[in-house]
């Protein structure tokens, strides 16, 4: 039997919360908030994070569920592994791969932007030009500079990792409750009229509150970095509080974009919010008139940046490294550093895609949500799809934290992951008119590496046993059916049938 290679357990309950709720808010409320306004108006906005908030909620409760029945690294891939099969759970942890590479793009394009706007001369010359947005030399060295400087934090390993997410997440609450509650006490309710974005025939613009909607994956990313890391928590956190951390982050969240919406709009009339290059900096320092508010903005978006930023690295790494160390690919991918015990070769590749990335521009950032947002929708998808499953199947089953709503919860989630899914691919279609659009682009690219991938590690694949490979992916412990059942269920004899998807061998004999 091949033992599994281990990272270092060190992470603290509170150190759970830090990294979900860090990736989560980055630095969007900053960058995007024109974007939300303009395509749903402030009410509209906060009724599309709260509708796709919702289905969150229902999607962190599966995860809840089934992260704690398999607590290893690597999240929804090891789910789908053991509830479909070893074809879906590359499908998954390939696309998360992208999705998470995706946010590490974004917060490094951001960072620059943010930056240049702070200090206008680092701007610098114009290199080149990509769709409307010129490319320059300042913005884009602040972005690859920082990438390089990320990745190698995260080579140093977990635990300082985490500390620099603890810090930068705390410094970044309190200094949104100062500009946030300012805004809201000082602003005035009039500047939110009209509530909703209107079309040209005057009707609501339904369609911009779902177009706000659909980008809930990619917005509310973040809880789903919890399962990457379960394997790595210390032997004094409880994997009941682990499922709690998942959903107290995604409820802060969730309140917090719809404070910065209702805030940003009170301090001055939306419609002329958005004509602002950083639309929430522009509400404090215009609307309020107060330079010292609109530099905690900034200074609370760059704390974003470097708490996503950190966290992406941290999620993508290990799912490149529990599919290396299965021998799903290449095997180097789930290479353990000796001194570090961090999976370096995966943080390197991540840090690799994510440094090229940067040379997109800010052209790419929309594109970049849109296509993270379906990458995570289907993983959203196949969780609950897995988490209905393992109720049907194995209601018996040892479950540390148990959903409430059961296999009702599991189905609303997994209808509304598929919505979401489905339009979070249609709209950039729509958006392109017909034309082939940059996220389904950067999606076929990606879908062509991932197939070079796996069937260039063929061979290994194919030397390595179904038995060792679960032993991989979802450790002894946990891989037995006596676990997944309960004990308590009866016939459980001392050989027993390991998973019903057709990768894995019929039988496996229990030591």
């Amino acid at each position: 039997m091949i033992q599994a290679l281990q990272l270092k357990k060190a992470l603290r309950a509170s150190q759970f919360f830090t990294l979900s709720f860090g990736l989560i808010i980055g630095i969007a409320w900053i960058v995007m908030l024109g974007e939300w306004l303009n395509a749903a108006g402030p009410l509209g906005a906060i009724v599309g994070f709260i509708v796709g908030g919702m289905v969150m909620m229902l999607i962190a409760l599966c995860y809840a569920e089934v992260g704690t029945m398999l607590p290893v690294d690597g999240g929804e891939l090891a789910y789908a592994y053991e509830i479909f099969g070893l074809r879906t759970a590359y499908a998954v942890g390939w696309l998360l791969a992208l999705g998470y590479v995706g946010i590490a793009a974004f917060e490094a394009i951001s960072a620059g932007w943010l930056l240049s706007v702070i200090f206008p001369g680092l701007r610098g010359p114009t290199l080149y030009t990509i769709g409307a947005d010129s490319v320059r030399l300042g913005p884009l060295l602040v972005g690859t500079v920082g990438m390089v400087c990320i990745t190698l934090l995260n080579y140093r390993g977990i635990e300082l990792a985490a500390r620099f997410q603890d810090i930068f997440t705390h410094s970044k609450i309190g200094l949104a409750l100062v500009f946030l509650t300012c805004g809201i006490l000082f602003g005035k309710a009039d500047h939110l009229r009209p509530l909703f974005q209107h079309t040209e025939t005057g009707a609501i613009a339904w369609g911009g509150v779902f177009s706000v909607m659909v980008t809930a994956p990619f917005w509310y990313s973040g809880f789903n970095a919890i399962p990457q890391v379960m394997e790595e928590k210390s032997g004094q956190t409880g994997l009941r509080t682990v499922g709690r951390m998942m959903l107290l982050s995604l409820a802060v969240a969730i309140v917090f974009y719809c404070v910065v919406i209702t805030s940003s709009s009170m301090a001055i009339p939306w419609r002329a919010l958005v004509t602002h290059d950083l639309p929430t900096v522009a509400a404090f320092r215009t609307g309020l008139g107060s330079p010292i508010l609109a530099n905690l903005v900034l200074i609370a978006g760059l704390f974003g940046i470097f708490t996503a930023w950190n966290a992406v690295f941290i999620a993508g790494s290990r799912v490149l490294f529990a599919l290396g160390r299965a021998q799903v690919i290449s095997s180097s991918f789930g290479a353990v550093h000796s001194v570090f015990r961090s999976p370096f070769v995966s943080v390197f590749f991540v840090g690799t895609i994510g440094f090229f990335a940067v040379f997109l521009g800010r052209t790419a950032i929309l594109p970049i949500a849109n296509i993270g947002s379906s990458c995570f929708a289907f993983a959203f998808l196949i969780t609950s799809l897995g988490m209905l499953r393992l109720r049907l199947s194995r209601p018996r089953a040892d479950r540390p934290y148990r959903a409430p709503g059961g296999i009702f919860t599991a189905l609303v989630a997994a209808a509304g992951s598929l919505f979401m899914l489905l339009m979070s691919l249609y709209q950039p279609y729509a958006a392109a008119r017909g034309r082939v659009s940059l996220e389904w682009k950067l999606l076929l690219i990606w879908l062509v590496l991932g197939t070079i991938l796996w069937f260039g590690a063929g061979r290994i694949r194919n030397r390595t046993s179904e038995i060792d490979r679960r032993q991989l992916i979802v450790g002894a412990p946990f891989g037995t059916e006596e676990q997944l059942l309960g004990k308590s269920d009866p016939g459980l004899a001392a050989t027993v049938s390991v998973i019903d998807h057709p990768d894995m061998a019929t039988d496996i004999t229990l030591d």
